[in-house]
Order: C-alpha cells, then structure tokens, then sequence
C-alpha cells in the first residue's frame, strides 16, 4: 500500500547526490504535476534519462517509478485554498494543521540550514523583508534577533524599506518572508538592492516555484492549507515562525 511520501523519504534524503537532490526539490514543487507525468515525460523535463529517474526513485526507497507515483498520490499537502465556511466539514483539520507544520521542518536539508548557521556566524547585519500577511512575522524575527546580539532591522513601512536600498552592504543577510514568493514591492527592492550589492539572501515561501525563490541564495518552504476569508488571510504562518525558531536554535548551538 502507498504511503505518504514525505513519509517514505525522510530516511534517504540524507544519500541523495546533488543532482538527486535538485530531482527531489524539484517533485516537492510540483507535487501536483510530477504525479501526472509519465517517466518519459519527467525524464524529458529534466534533461535526465529514463534510467536516472528509474534509480533516483530506487534511491528514494521505492520500488520503482510506479511504486513512486502512487506514493505522490496518496500525499495530500498540495490542495486547493480552503473556503473557510468549510472548515467544518474538514474532520481531519487538526491532523493537517500538524501535519503540515511537521512536514515543514522534515524536508529541510541538513546542508541549507548549515548553510545558514555559517552565515550567522560571521554576524551579518540583518535586514527582514516581508510582504504584507508576514508583517507581524517580521516584528518577531527583529526582536529575536537583536535578543541574540545581531544588528537587525525591520522596515515597517514602504518609505523605510525603500531608505535601505543604498545602506545593504554584501556582507549583509536579508532574511525574505512571503508566503507566496510574489510580491511585487518585495521583488522590486531586492532587485534594486542587487543592482549594486549582493547580500545573501534568505527567503521563506510556499512549496511552489515563485520568483522570490529564484532570487535567493538559500530558500526554505512551508506547507500550508490556504485559507481565506473576504476580510481576511486565516493561512497558517505557524511552519514559518518554526523554521526560523529552528535555524536560531541551530545558530545557538554552533556557539
């Protein structure tokens, strides 16, 4: 029987080559996609053989491309925006909730939040980005990490992001955060800010390819179900206060 792919995966992920492990980021993306495609058509997309998605699904722990496929099938993070009047009928609501927060920290690789823990360690100047439903995010990561002795800053309001754009140095680390990775003011003061610097850049988003993560130099993802209400965006950002709970908690071990 089929079993939750992030299930059946989370004791490879740490033997997947970098290759294999662009393959896994890559199906984690396009969940909903991948698990339409015949091995042919997957094989094709990413200028693989037929042979290497046949061993990286082995690799996975399948038994082969079918048994892989199934697995995607029965995985149910990626589903449609939730209307929030039926919530109700949602018997399992509570089971997603944590499941979808659990699954969040699961996937991430050991080496991106290495990667991370280095760059805190040479004390960068940080500077939190987020789009309108981060705001409130973005406040707590600026007293997080002032509380550990970093010089952060959070721009509350247009006028003040747009007064960053000549002071970020490469030196620096933007920490992103946008659930959906589309914001435009977002995009257009990083892209201004890399028109003369390259800070490192950190970005948190949904599990979707959006232009946010293209940009950056490390991206984490959360699993979320969305919900939306007409006043109202009642999406969960509980995986992204835990992520970056995590990478802190990390940091604070290294040192």
């Amino acid at each position: 029987m089929a079993i939750d792919f992030f299930e059946a995966t989370k004791e490879t992920l740490r033997e997947l080559n970098h290759n294999e492990k662009k393959l896994y980021d890559f199906v984690v993306k396009n969940m909903n996609e991948v698990k339409e495609m015949s091995i042919q058509k997957f094989a094709a997309d990413q200028f693989v053989s037929t042979t290497t998605i046949f061993r990286f699904t082995q690799k996975l722990g399948f038994s082969g491309y079918t048994d892989f496929i199934n697995s995607l099938l029965v995985t149910s993070h990626f589903q449609e925006p939730t209307d929030f009047h039926n919530l109700n009928e949602k018997t399992d609501y509570r089971k997603e909730y944590l499941n979808n927060a659990v699954e969040s920290i699961r996937v991430i690789s050991k080496e991106r939040s290495k990667e991370v823990v280095r760059v805190l360690n040479e004390k960068p100047r940080i500077y939190i980005l987020t789009d309108d439903f981060t705001h409130t995010i973005g406040q707590y990561c600026e007293r997080l990490f002032i509380g550990l002795g970093f010089h952060a800053y959070f721009p509350e309001t247009a006028y003040q992001r747009q007064n960053l754009v000549n002071r970020i140095r490469d030196k620096d680390m933007m920490i992103a955060l946008s659930y959906s990775g589309k914001d435009e003011n977002l995009m257009d003061f990083i892209k201004r800010v890399y028109l003369s610097q390259h800070p490192y850049l950190l970005s948190i988003t949904r599990a979707e390819s959006n232009p946010l993560e293209g940009l950056s130099d490390n991206n984490f993802y959360v699993f979320a179900d969305e919900i939306n209400t007409e006043r109202i965006n009642l999406t969960s950002s509980v995986a992204m206060l835990m992520i970056i709970e995590m990478l802190v908690y990390e940091y604070m071990g290294s040192i």
